[in-house]
């Protein structure tokens, strides 16, 4: 019988305590040996670890590689200590919806669990994730596209909330792909993320992985490590028990979504001489719309080979609006109006020269790193509702993309070279009918 994921926030003390008791074990085998593969901070560097791992994304293999490690890290929970760990599962973090008090669910504060380096600051929790869940239906803007697929790679979800919430909203270790497993933190986090892949593919149908047959590097060795072995939950043994706020929220119909196709692609023009000498000026780069073709039913903006920084982390925030009215990055009011959404850039993850933290020679048998992160990403915007909602024509309209640079932590200014690493191909129409 499939053991079910609970809200840590659901959790009984005895429950909570054997997570903790559970975690403690694993860590006391690092102690002792820091190459124990089962231990917790081989665990740890399974993500972070250039050699060992590292984690995926960017790619198809997102979703697959993350619930893969969660599944083995929950099995060795529970061969912890039995027979007082052989039901412990990895509690999620529902982080859609906000805490009744506090900004974290309080059994983070506890030790074993907590981490000094978490921003407290008040930061609004990503807003379209239960959209996104709920609304796409194309597995590849939900999930991420194949590696070297030329339409895309980063997936709505992770481009998106998950990125903004690593950078944003948590920070501190989690705000760096290279530190991020290290805060307790990360499992439940990304166990919310495997849930929400969960939902979608109830919602959805199920559809097969997109490349099934996929390696998951860092897994080589054990019997399941392709991204098919990973498609189903109950096939691993566990299943999500859902709380009342997300029983209510995944209760909307999943939509009937015509097809269309592609009917051109169309640049739009820069309203600026060079991109990075605009940004440090204004943070904000603007492009001029050109007519579409009368025939559209449905328009969006592409941003093609945005760098992934290395530096740091920032947000793109994208506004569709009339070129005769002036941007305002303070009236709500015009936020509201012409937004047509955020992309929120996680740093890449470094690689080192040589012998890195662990000590690890590689998991797999490599004597170099892989590459952790695409160096660019495709964006999307849909620009259609706020063109359906303007009496002026498309031809008018200006899109200002707003460079918003994030904090490391709460007492940290942004890097000042940042801004040196901002950069796109171009941005262009696709306009669909």
């Amino acid at each position: 019988m499939a053991k079910p994921r609970q809200d840590i926030n659901a959790l009984s003390d005895s429950q909570l305590s054997d997570y903790i008791h559970a975690l403690d074990i694993l860590r006391a085998r690092s102690a002792d040996n820091p190459d124990d593969p089962k231990g917790l901070d081989f665990q740890v560097a399974l993500h972070n670890d250039g050699f060992v791992g590292p984690c995926e994304h960017g790619n198809d293999k997102f979703m697959p590689w993350h619930r893969a490690h969660l599944h083995y890290f929950e099995k060795l929970l529970q061969g912890a200590d039995p027979p007082r760990t052989e039901n412990v599962t990895v509690p999620y973090w529902d982080w859609i919806h906000t805490q009744a008090v506090g900004k974290f669910p309080p059994a983070f504060d506890t030790q074993g669990l907590s981490s000094a380096s978490r921003s407290q600051a008040d930061t609004p929790l990503p807003p379209n994730t239960l959209a996104i869940v709920t609304r796409v239906t194309d597995q590849k803007q939900f999930a991420g596209y194949p590696e070297d697929d030329p339409t895309g790679d980063y997936g709505d979800l992770e481009f998106g909330p998950h990125n903004d919430m690593h950078s944003e909203y948590i920070k501190g270790k989690m705000g760096n792909p290279a530190t991020a497993a290290e805060d307790p933190i990360y499992f439940s986090f990304h166990c919310f993320i495997d849930l929400m892949w969960d939902e979608w593919q109830r919602r959805n149908g199920s559809p097969a992985v997109t490349t099934p047959d996929a390696d998951l590097r860092g897994f080589l060795d054990h019997p399941k490590h392709k991204n098919a072995d990973f498609q189903n939950t109950l096939d691993l043994d566990y299943e999500y028990d859902l709380n009342d706020q997300l029983d209510a929220a995944f209760a909307v119909e999943v939509p009937d979504v015509e097809p269309d196709e592609l009917l051109v692609v169309q640049p739009l023009q820069r309203a600026f001489a060079d991109l990075r000498s605009e940004l440090r000026e204004t943070e904000r780069l603007q492009f001029r719309l050109a007519a579409p073709p009368p025939e559209r039913t449905r328009m969006l903006l592409r941003i093609q080979a945005l760098a992934v920084p290395m530096a740091g982390n920032y947000t793109i925030r994208g506004y569709l609006h009339p070129d005769d009215e002036p941007f305002d990055r303070d009236d709500e009011g015009f936020a509201e109006k012409y937004s047509v959404g955020y992309v929120a850039m996680w740093r890449a993850h470094a690689q080192p020269n040589g012998a890195h933290g662990h000590g690890h020679r590689g998991h797999n048998g490599d004597e170099h790193p892989v590459a952790h992160h695409p160096t660019t990403a495709t964006i999307r915007f849909n620009a259609t509702p706020v063109l359906a909602a303007s009496d002026v024509a498309p031809a008018d309209h200006v899109l200002t993309l707003l460079y918003i640079p994030a904090s490391p932590d709460d007492d940290t200014p942004p890097p000042a070279e940042l801004v040196e690493e901002v950069d796109l191909e171009d941005v262009v129409m696709e306009v669909y009918g």
